[in-house]
């Protein structure tokens, strides 16, 4: 009998948490194109020859950057229940995907031999509007810190910009070096926010019908906007079910925070690291 509940319980979970769950999976599959690109760069940065926007993960047929970026937004409005999706946020999502547009091209004209160097400067500019962007203001937008997987991923396409700037003998290492520590200094301040807003984790047990005929606790763990990320009905005539609830706890806890916040430091660690 317990085991059908258990059960029951699996399968009503996937199904409340079906919105917060594929929040983060957009929010970890973001920062992850920016670990991708920061690994290319830092490969590129210790050869110092050759160019790393030749690369096919920023052409044409690479990963599209706005589409990842606008899906972990909208994905984080439905999560928070916050109207934090607005103009600003809709305005960065077009300068961002003007500037996934111009790298893909001047991409394409290095693969051919012929690097479009007007552009590469353009490209800068370009950049430094992206992750200069009211959107990611503090002063301007109070939810600024739920942007940090974009961010994230802004800033590293913004390092390969300077990145490939040094290889065509523009800057120094060390400018493509100091860019990278001041993003990372911001990226983890959002990051410290984000945390701030998004733990601790709750639990709540509701108490026995004094009049039922079974004794049972009703428990979940849910985020601080109200999404349910565990639940589970404990019955004390049978022993390990406070066993059981408390290791669903911590791997939904763990998977939570994984999936949140660790892509996002390893952004940061790997921006410090070049």
């Amino acid at each position: 009998m317990k085991l059908k509940t258990r059960l029951f319980s699996v399968i009503m979970l996937g199904s409340i948490t079906a919105t917060p769950t594929y929040a983060t999976q957009q929010e970890a599959a973001t920062a992850s194109a920016g670990e991708q690109i920061l690994d290319l760069a830092k490969d590129q940065l210790l050869s110092g020859v050759g160019s790393l926007l030749f690369n096919r993960f920023f052409g044409s047929g690479g990963p599209n950057y706005v589409m990842l970026s606008e899906a972990s937004l909208q994905a984080i409005q439905e999560r928070v229940r916050a109207e934090i999706i607005r103009d600003a946020e809709f305005e960065f999502i077009s300068e961002f995907n003007a500037l996934e547009s111009s790298m893909e091209h001047y991409s394409d004209t290095a693969r051919y031999g012929r690097p479009d160097l007007a552009l590469l400067s353009s490209l800068l500019v370009k950049s430094e509007d992206v992750i200069n962007h009211r959107a990611l203001n503090a002063r301007y937008n109070n939810d600024f810190y739920y942007m940090a997987d974009t961010y994230a991923l802004a800033a590293s396409v913004t390092v390969a910009i300077y990145t490939e700037r040094y290889l065509q003998g523009y800057v120094s290492k060390s400018v493509v070096s100091t860019k990278a520590h001041n993003l990372a200094n911001i990226l983890d301040t959002m990051l410290r926010q984000k945390k701030t807003a998004d733990l601790p984790l709750r639990e709540q047990c509701e108490s026995p019908d004094p009049y039922g005929q079974v004794v049972e606790y009703k428990c979940s763990l849910r985020d601080p906007h109200g999404n349910t990320l565990a639940s589970y009905v404990i019955e004390p005539q049978y022993p390990d079910d406070e066993i059981y609830w408390e290791n669903l706890k911590r791997a939904k806890e763990a998977e939570y925070r994984k999936t949140k916040f660790d892509g996002i430091q390893v952004v940061i660690n790997k921006l410090r690291g070049l």
